[in-house]
């Protein structure tokens, strides 16, 4: 399903790649994306919107990668004082990003949850290079992203939540909380590139929610019952 939703992007120069492997602690998967040729260094998001739109993609999907890329875009936007119109997407107009956020949603809605409850980010500390030069962090668009959103500062100095995983953030939770009560189904990890000091990886639970007053879990998916990813 990944592989035939992405393909109908008619973006290519890439192959896909995911591998279970032990890193601290963690049997984690660790997804990459290769990238064969070059890439066209600046996207518009009116660019980005006809990669989106051309695609064979299920609507729900359609509309969640562009309100991704489209909050990105403001965020740039208001973080350099430019119009959504005139923003660049440096890294994130690439081949891979293109391909991790449509991917994400294409996932999401393989999962199908009720709705999905993220846990506070840790934003990290530091600086971070990018195309602007060297900023602080959060980055500007990431501090915009995440208005009104639980975070705290963990570990070394380094970024630990980019401005497209605040985005993904923003656009997939239902809320910012911890986990609901319910009946664990599943727990997978997937694994960052980065060795740090604290485990790089993204913990995610489905769950079917349980009624606080019967204690009985509620089976089925989004419309049916009230399945949960968090």
């Amino acid at each position: 399903v990944l592989r035939g939703d992405l393909a109908s992007l008619g973006v290519g120069g890439y192959s896909l790649s995911a591998e279970r492997i032990r890193k601290q602690g963690f049997a984690a998967t660790q997804f990459e994306v290769h990238i064969e040729a070059a890439d066209k260094p600046h996207r518009h998001l009116k660019h980005i919107r006809e990669i989106i739109e051309k695609g064979r993609l299920p609507d729900l999907v359609r509309q969640r990668a562009m309100a991704i890329f489209t909050k990105l875009a403001e965020a740039e936007a208001d973080a350099h004082g430019t119009s959504v119109e005139k923003v660049h997407f440096h890294e994130v107009g690439a081949i891979d990003s293109i391909v991790d956020i449509v991917g994400a949603c294409i996932l999401l809605e393989a999962l199908d949850p009720a709705r999905v409850v993220i846990s506070s980010l840790n934003l990290g500390s530091g600086t971070v290079k990018c195309a602007h030069g060297e900023m602080p962090v959060p980055a500007p668009a990431t501090a915009k992203l995440l208005e009104g959103v639980p975070v705290f500062s963990r570990g070394e100095p380094m970024e630990r939540t980019t401005p497209t995983g605040a985005a993904l953030a923003r656009v997939f939770a239902s809320e910012f909380g911890t986990i609901p009560p319910g009946v664990i189904v599943r727990t997978g990890y997937g694994l960052g590139d980065a060795d740090t000091e604290l485990a790089n990886v993204l913990q995610g639970t489905l769950l079917e929610e349980a009624d606080l007053e019967t204690g009985d879990a509620h089976l089925g998916r989004r419309g049916e019952g009230r399945r949960h990813r968090h």
